[in-house]
């Protein structure tokens, strides 16, 4: 680097390198020119840019009233020193800053509403009614890790190296790249995860301890956990239908009158009163499709024989007859 253009190219690399921006070819030809230091020894015009450099360098760390003198020799050393120092002093910083404080967003869908959503990572998300999913800000840049609370359709963009996970109470369902149906709303005793395509593993996280509680539910398949008495349930269901509540398509099959009723509460934004001591341990098969909520509670009382009445936002069912 004897020549005029290779000085101003070594200079041009030192900034470079000070901004932490050379790559690891860059860095080592400084490496090398440091080390090649002593044959510069006598080159004049590098030499009064070494004193400058150190010189400015060194009368800030002292009081400005005070000349500083130095040999040429150690001007040279300082201004490497001081080079070196400062790359260092930068690269430290940049690998210790300060972690970023994550942040979440709150998506929600309130009652007869529900809302689709595109996540950073090209997954979309179809939220229920009275629904809320917890998103990182984050999200997507070390893993891919979701809350939810209540009902969603999760349809996952593939990525092997960083496994979609959706926490859903003591559960959590790990993905790579599938489509799936999670259901736990609180207040419900079960949480229901059914499988629409590929393949998804289920975890029971309590504290500090993992259990697997299925290693892979795949298509058609369906878990239900029972939070309170902690048993558990793998089998096969019509999972579009479990899904078909985006399209405004409710199935119950063999539901209770009160299991009925919440998911009616939810859909139409309406509040229902259970009276009456059920006769029967009654249980219905029943679809709901497009339906008003007029003829939701008419087709239901056809099928069982429970009477009703609405007054505008309020519906009191009585049980007492249902068969």
């Amino acid at each position: 680097m004897g020549t005029s253009s290779d000085k101003a190219e070594i200079l041009s690399l030192l900034k470079k390198y000070r901004a932490g921006e050379a790559t690891p070819e860059e860095a080592a030809r400084i490496r090398e020119w440091f080390d090649s230091f002593e044959e510069l020894q006598d080159d004049p015009a590098f030499t009064d840019a070494a004193n400058d450099a150190a010189l400015e360098a060194l009368e800030r760390m002292f009081h400005p009233k005070v000349k500083v003198r130095v040999l040429p020799r150690i001007l040279k050393v300082a201004a490497v020193f001081i080079l070196i120092c400062t790359s260092v002093l930068f690269i430290y910083k940049q690998l210790h800053q300060p972690p970023v404080p994550v942040t979440y967003a709150l998506m929600h869908a309130g009652k007869a509403e529900r809302k689709k959503i595109t996540l950073p990572d090209g997954s979309i998300v179809t939220i229920n009614a009275n629904t809320q999913l917890r998103i990182p800000s984050d999200f997507g840049v070390h893993d891919r890790v979701l809350d939810l609370t209540g009902e969603a359709v999760f349809d996952v963009a593939q990525n092997i190296a960083k496994p979609f996970i959706v926490r859903s109470g003591n559960l959590q369902t790990v993905v790579l790249g599938t489509s799936f149906n999670v259901k736990a709303y609180p207040g419900e005793k079960d949480v229901q995860i059914a499988v629409l395509t590929g393949k998804v593993r289920i975890e029971k996280k309590m504290a500090a301890q993992t259990t697997v509680l299925s290693a892979g539910l795949t298509k058609e398949q369906v878990l239900t956990y029972n939070e309170e008495n902690d048993s558990l349930n793998i089998g096969t269901g019509k999972t579009n239908e479990i899904a078909a509540w985006q399209n405004n398509v409710f199935y119950f099959e063999q539901a209770s009158i009160p299991e009925i009723a919440a998911v009616l509460e939810r859909q139409y934004n309406i509040n229902i009163t259970l009276t009456g001591k059920a006769k029967h341990n009654c249980k219905y098969t029943l679809q709901l499709k497009n339906e008003t909520i007029e003829n939701a509670m008419r087709l239901l009382s056809q099928l069982s024989g429970i009477t009703y009445q609405i007054n505008h936002n309020e519906i009191k069912i009585n049980t007492a007859s249902c068969e």
